[in-house]
């Protein structure tokens, strides 16, 4: 790796670096306003005293009947039959409901949206009290006796109603990963003026989440949790113990997704040697707990796959044996792209070899098929509750001996991939994102062994992300590229190699993404080495040290103010 690249040690940050995350933008108009929601009707009861005529007692009950709303009035009579030593005359009793009392809610405008939907649950149900929302900047205890009569509080004083993570968040490039347990509830108590405290929610996704004792928010057992209670009233005890399991729900609720991605994926080689013998588990026996632990796993499946077809007139030729269908699979992989400028090496025939093979281990395809609607048509899968939308895409330069990938590129009724037209891929993410929450971009792009993108390929990326995509994960160019903080999504704009013998430094990554409803919230590079035969390891500590640097120097150039 050419050392030139990298730019000096990391400077110093503080908060003022910090951009806090729109999501809570959406709730500050809210500030200061009451909503009802589900109001119930006040039940005004009109009883009828009928006063018999025949009665001997000299003595009357007085009544003193509510005014009538006769739009809302509804009155209730139980008649009793008679018993065989009462009179004929029949008087009716009356079953009065309860008018409901209002109560409100204070809440800070983080919670706006979990407080609502709490309510809803709430008023739906007969009970006694009609819930108001009273949203504010950070609602304690004093508000109960003037604004609210029942409080959502960060702390423990009140009825529990659930706990979040908290995150340790610093700017993406810091050289600083992590902190111990000790070190962290240091900052909690006594801050720090290179880091913030917010829940993982709400992080932007510009600046990454430190690691404390290696767990990450969200893991089982990470230590940082931030605990919140209702605080009511006098009077309102039970109003607030009603409300709280609802909104226990809610507070606790994270449709998050976490995504592994990686670059190219060549099995041909040393390792289609490694597979035909029979060690289906040797590619990526010291990698599989990085790949396997993610809701999805997707990379560039970088060569043909199978035994079907003859070479292509290029320069070079890769060809998978059809047992790599499984050993991708066992491996963790969800989805594969097949838009590169080697799926077509041995021919149509491989190819829809390969896109069997990989269907048969449910491992999905994109970018690629077999006429162009099949190509451009996106991959979906729903997860925690969010519909992702896949897309891939191919633009590389000619080779040096003249070849030119784009001859592969479908047609109505021709296979081949999916050509990165910048229109294209903006048409295609419109189409996605009709049917998708988030849509997932993956581009094989760029110039090889050049760790700064092409202008086909940032024009590529840029499309996508102005048409609404989240995410642009890219790979071709056999080296790590930098990452882009554009507009509202993330560019990453290489990711290497993977698995691959003589195809380039031996440095790599994968990349850990979070996502949720608004996007990115947060993502990491795993450093990895490949060996000299093409299968990766994990990096020692001065390996992944250098490789992270190397990674935040080029972002930091893209990212400049």
């Amino acid at each position: 790796m050419e050392q030139d690249h990298v730019k000096g040690g990391e400077q110093g940050y503080n908060h003022a670096h910090l951009v806090m995350n729109d999501k809570m933008r959406s709730h500050s108009v809210l500030k200061g306003l009451d909503f009802t929601l589900a109001q119930k009707p006040q039940v005004l009861i009109a009883c009828l005293v009928l006063i018999l005529a025949s009665c001997s007692s000299d003595k009357s009950e007085g009544f003193q009947a509510p005014l009538l709303d006769t739009t809302n009035a509804h009155a209730t009579a139980t008649l009793h039959p008679p018993s065989p030593s009462e009179t004929s005359t029949l008087i009716p009793t009356v079953s009065i409901s309860p008018t409901p009392q209002p109560v409100v809610l204070a809440v800070p405008a983080r919670w706006a949206d979990a407080a609502l939907g709490a309510l809803e649950i709430v008023n739906a149900t007969d009970n006694p009290w009609l819930w108001q929302l009273n949203i504010q900047d950070d609602p304690t205890v004093e508000p109960l006796l003037g604004t609210a009569q029942v409080a959502l509080v960060a702390g423990v004083e009140g009825i529990p109603c659930g706990q979040r993570p908290l995150a340790l968040v610093v700017p993406f490039t810091s050289q600083w990963e992590s902190v111990t347990l000790a070190e962290a509830q240091h900052i909690l108590s006594d801050g720090s003026p290179f880091i913030a405290v917010m829940d993982w929610a709400d992080m932007p996704a510009t600046h990454k989440v430190l690691k404390v004792d290696g767990l990450r928010p969200g893991d089982p057992g990470y230590p940082l949790l931030q605990s919140w209670s209702l605080v009511a009233a006098t009077g309102y005890e039970t109003a607030a113990a009603e409300l709280a399991p609802a909104l226990d729900d809610r507070l606790s609720e994270d449709a998050v997704i976490q995504l592994a991605a990686v670059g190219d994926v060549m099995l041909d080689r040393a390792l289609g040697d490694a597979i035909r013998a029979g060690e289906v588990a040797y590619p990526f026996a010291e990698v599989i707990d990085l790949l396997t632990p993610a809701d999805l796993t997707v990379g560039n499946l970088e060569s043909a796959l199978g035994d079907l077809g003859s070479p292509a007139n290029k320069g070079y030729t890769f060809r998978t044996p059809p047992e790599a269908a499984e050993v991708l699979a066992q491996a963790g992989f969800d989805l594969l792209s097949l838009a590169n400028n080697h799926a077509l090496d041995y021919g149509p025939l491989a190819l829809q070899q390969a896109m069997d093979l990989l269907h048969q281990q449910e491992i999905a395809i994109v970018g690629a098929g077999a006429n162009d609607a099949a190509a451009h048509a996106p991959y979906f899968q729903e997860i925690n509750g969010l519909t992702l939308a896949f897309l891939a895409y191919v633009h590389v330069p000619v080779e040096v001996r003249g070849f030119d990938t784009q001859t592969w590129t479908a047609a109505s009724n021709r296979p081949g991939m999916a050509w990165a037209n910048p229109g294209r891929i903006q048409a295609d993410v419109a189409i996605a994102l009709d049917q998708a929450d988030l849509v997932i971009v993956l581009l094989h792009s760029g110039y090889e062994n050049v760790p700064d993108p092409s202008s086909p390929q940032v024009a590529a990326a840029h499309a996508a992300i102005d048409a609404g995509a989240s995410l642009v994960i890219g790979h071709h160019a056999h080296v790590l590229q930098g990452v882009e903080f554009y507009g509202e999504g993330v560019i990453v704009y290489g990711l290497g190699n993977f698995a691959f013998e003589d195809g380039g430094p031996p440095e790599s990554a994968v990349l850990n993404v979070w996502l949720d409803r608004d996007g990115v919230r947060g993502m990491e590079f795993v450093p990895i080495v490949i060996e000299t035969d093409g299968h990766p390891r994990l990096a020692g500590e001065d390996e992944a040290t250098a490789i992270l640097q190397w990674i935040y120097n080029l972002t930091e150039a893209f990212n400049q103010p």
